[in-house]
């Protein structure tokens, strides 16, 4: 999907940088099989590293003794080993550039061998470790476009796969992403923006 395929725009969101998003109309279109959950996840969207912005970078490292204790035994304990020194510009990130967790053994450094985040092991309270777009999955921001990750990226998850004419919508299998990028004031307009694409045209 490019950007110029989104329309129709959702504000408010969660991101300082993105107050606004346009909507790919592939978000809203999108359907998923009965049983289909997020909850369900078993970490292979993380198999081949994750980006995230260098501020959430730093605040890991600055935990590093925090998610050294929640990590299994072969984990890599050397933080000097858990992000690449690669900074790609992107400005769907707050900080506009974005860096590259180093993959070890097909997986993300962070990832146990439950299939299980690290980060998000190791987050209390207000500490949030686990990065942005991490807990955002499948929902992501592609040149401030709202949508989906790629359905080949996903086939074969049984919490997020799409299905051809399934029974459940994005906010049925999303709900919990969904807000967590656009907060509940920005998933009551998605909400209304999926009713009206519904909606039969006047005549």
């Amino acid at each position: 999907m490019s950007a110029d395929d989104a329309d129709d725009v959702v504000t408010p969101t969660r991101l300082p940088n993105l107050p606004a998003l346009r909507v790919s109309p592939a978000l809203l279109e999108e359907r998923f099989a009965a049983g289909c959950d997020t909850r369900r996840c078993v970490g292979r969207c993380c198999r081949s590293g994750v980006w995230l912005d260098p501020v959430e970078r730093d605040r890991v490292l600055a935990h590093a003794d925090r998610v050294r204790r929640a990590m299994d035994p072969g984990q890599a304990r050397d933080a000097r080993r858990w992000f690449s020194r690669r900074v790609a510009v992107d400005p769907d990130f707050p900080s506009g550039t974005a860096v590259h967790t180093r993959v070890r053994d097909g997986r993300c450094v962070f990832l146990t061998g439950a299939g299980r985040c690290v980060l998000q092991k190791a987050s209390s309270g207000r500490l949030q470790l686990k990065p942005f777009f991490c807990t955002a999955f499948p929902v992501t921001v592609v040149e401030g476009v709202l949508t989906l990750d790629d359905r080949d990226f996903r086939a074969g998850q049984p919490c997020c796969e799409a299905t051809e004419r399934g029974p459940l919508t994005v906010f049925d299998t999303c709900g919990m992403e969904l807000r967590h990028v656009l907060g509940a004031a920005g998933v009551s307009r998605l909400r209304r923006l999926a009713r009206g694409r519904r909606a039969p045209a006047r005549s």
